[in-house]
């Protein structure tokens, strides 16, 4: 079998997770179970080791784990007390009286760093992801995250967040001339804005990942049914404006290399409008790549664009793969590529009646599967509903998330008209939160099931050996034809 380009993500993230075992002295037993994984997966696969491809990958993979490894055991610099103008890039809720947020602190001297901040929220001061502020305060490195069990620890440095502050003070600063992708965002959240102040809030939430306006009991209702998914843009959102770009270029008669530059433009300037959290940056990595294989006359392989997505992402930032959202995002599509697609292509007959439907069950199965495995080992939680939720769910919300940008372009084009179409938004957004009620109080919904880390890394590897046995069937069916 010739070595498919695409899995360098797949060498680089097993390399990883053996540099992390290093730093964080692995048990023999896990030890045993990863040397097994590469070499099921390798013998699986038939992977040529001496070939130029495989080794060239395995290099560049060893010299991104050689860097994680530097970056984890070097002395970290002293804190020290600095001012200067904080913007924040991502908002959350920490506490009930404390915001947290990550942003860029700027110095006077020009000296510019991101930045961890863990604030009060004052009445006086109004903390919003567009305004800037005066930052006064102690800044220190984070701790190296495989020393820590926490997982927000791993999410701050999965980002390249790498200091945070203690005893913060803010002060607004005098209003500044937004910038371009700020008119964006604000266009886009006045956009998303009905008569009840809480279906906005969640509108913005599906839309826009603003997740820290929802109420508690609002995040309870999906996270107990397993569609918190909802609220991270990902392919969805991303597809959905693809194709409204691309359908406008075929519209205005543009050639082809015109139609997918605006395609591509389109979609990476609502992912920066939105910021580029994990499934956002995976589902635009993936169809730029998508757009240059168009381009350049070249087959597309689901599997190679998303391996080519992981790896491109990892040699930028290796902790990216112990980030929550990372490994949900991404497990959830490898699932679908590499089992739930093969497998509706193996047992449905497309001359069969509903054979759409049983497709798409069977891949909404797979991807139920891969996000329970997470749901279970990080909030010790399973919703045996979750795969029912995520079946009737996901078509209803990809129809709001199509209302959205309907109404994003009224609101653009003309404002006067958006009165029109806030009932129809009012409506799907009471629906979407009564059925998420629902299936919530439904019998046996939650049950707390959780999993051990030994556990959950052997079902990893399970599942990267299915991968690879998939991937062999493919090239022997291929050398067949």
């Amino acid at each position: 079998m010739r070595y498919p380009i695409g899995f360098f993500g797949f060498v680089c993230g097993f390399t990883l997770i053996g540099a992390r075992g290093i730093l964080t002295k692995m048990p023999t037993g896990d030890w045993l179970i990863y040397l097994t994984a590469w070499f099921l997966f390798l013998r699986l696969t038939h992977v040529r080791i001496v070939s130029k491809k495989f080794l060239l990958n395995f290099l560049i993979s060893l010299a991104v784990a050689a860097h994680m490894i530097f970056i984890c055991t070097r002395q970290p610099t002293r804190g020290r007390y600095v001012r200067g103008t904080f913007q924040f890039d991502k908002l959350f809720r920490t506490q009930p009286k404390r915001i947290g947020g990550i942003g860029q602190l700027t110095l006077s001297n020009g000296e510019t760093f991101p930045l961890y901040l863990h604030a009060p929220t004052k009445k006086d001061i109004s903390l919003n992801d567009t305004e800037c502020y005066h930052f006064a305060g102690y800044v220190k490195p984070l701790r190296n995250p495989f020393r820590s069990s926490q997982n927000f620890s791993f999410y701050l440095w999965s980002r390249s967040v790498r200091n945070h502050s203690t005893h913060a003070r803010l002060t607004p600063l005098a209003q500044q001339p937004p910038t371009f992708l700020q008119r964006c965002r604000k266009s886009l959240f006045a956009a998303l804005t009905v008569k009840d102040e809480h279906l906005s809030h969640v509108w913005r939430a599906i839309l826009m990942g603003k997740k820290e306006a929802l109420s508690k009991d609002q995040i309870q209702h999906f996270f107990y049914t397993g569609t918190m998914h909802l609220f991270a843009v990902s392919g969805l959102h991303v597809g959905v404006i693809g194709t409204f770009f691309f359908f406008l270029g075929r519209l205005l008669l543009l050639p082809k290399i015109l139609r997918l530059l605006l395609t591509g433009c389109g979609v990476w300037l609502y992912a920066a409008v939105v910021g580029f959290g994990p499934s956002t940056l995976r589902a635009t990595l993936m169809i730029t790549f998508v757009l240059l294989a168009q381009l350049f006359s070249r087959p597309v392989s689901g599997q190679n664009v998303f391996f080519n997505t992981v790896g491109l992402t990892l040699f930028f930032n290796p902790f990216e793969l112990w980030d929550v959202g990372f490994q949900l995002s991404y497990g959830t599509v490898a699932s679908i590529l590499c089992v739930g697609v093969p497998l509706s292509l193996r047992y449905v007959d497309p001359r069969q009646r509903f054979s759409s439907l049983k497709a798409t069950v069977i891949v909404s199965f797979c991807a139920s599967v891969i996000s329970s495995l997470f749901s279970m080992r990080y909030w010790d939680l399973f919703s045996p509903w979750a795969f029912v939720a995520n079946l009737l769910l996901i078509p209803f919300a990809s129809f709001i998330v199509i209302l959205g940008m309907l109404s994003w372009g009224i609101f653009l084009l003309f404002p006067l008209l958006l009165t029109l179409t806030e009932p129809l938004s009012s409506f799907c957004l009471r629906l979407l939160l009564k059925s998420v009620e629902v299936l919530e109080n439904l019998p046996g919904a939650i049950f707390k099931i959780p999993v051990s880390s030994g556990v959950f890394a052997l079902c990893l590897w399970m599942f990267a050996i299915v991968i690879g046995k998939t991937e062999r069937r493919k090239a022997v069916a291929t050398k067949e034809q």
